[in-house]
Formats: structure tokens, C-alpha cells, sequence
């Protein structure tokens, strides 16, 4: 899994300013980030959010944010760190 680009990061964020943890649908999505993305890019950054965990999908059109600090411990952090641990043994 790759890192996050930053506008992947800037869109949950104004997401997360306007809807919190609340249910919404795409189409206030894409109110919200329409001054910044257009629809294609504000599209595939939260496919591909939904697709690694970031964001979950309820139905067709509704989606909700999840906790940005437990998907990085969760996901992130941890292949990241028995990453380097391997590495640090391998050099020792």
C-alpha cells in the first residue's frame, strides 16, 4: 500500500471539517471540494480512500470518515515499523 499523496490528505481533512464522523453523499462531496478538485480527481481520492479504509462506503452514494489517527496506527504504522525492524536486523 502506498502512502497518501497530499491532496488525498486535503480532501479528508475538508471533509472531515464539514461532515465529521456524519454520514454523507457523494453529491455534498462534491460541493464541498468543487472551489478545490474537480469531480474527477475528488472522485477516484475517495475511491481510492474507500478502498484502503479511510473512508467507508454504506451504500451506492453514502459514504463516512473514519479516524484518521486509528487508520495510520492500523494500517500505516505498523507495516512500516516491522518494515524497519526487518531492515535493522538484516544490517546488524
Amino acid at each position: 500500500m502506498r502512502w497518501l499523496k497530499k491532496r488525498e490528505v486535503i480532501i479528508y481533512f475538508l471533509l472531515f471539517k464539514k461532515f465529521n464522523y456524519n454520514k454523507f453523499n457523494i453529491g455534498e462531496a462534491f460541493d464541498v471540494l468543487k472551489p478545490y478538485f474537480s469531480k474527477k480527481v475528488s472522485y477516484h481520492s475517495i475511491s481510492y480512500m474507500s478502498k484502503i479504509g479511510l473512508i467507508t462506503k454504506l451504500n451506492e452514494s453514502e459514504y463516512r470518515l473514519n479516524p484518521f489517527d486509528d487508520f495510520i496506527l492500523t494500517f500505516l504504522a505498523k507495516s512500516y515499523l516491522e518494515r524497519r525492524a526487518t531492515l535493522r536486523h538484516k544490517i546488524q
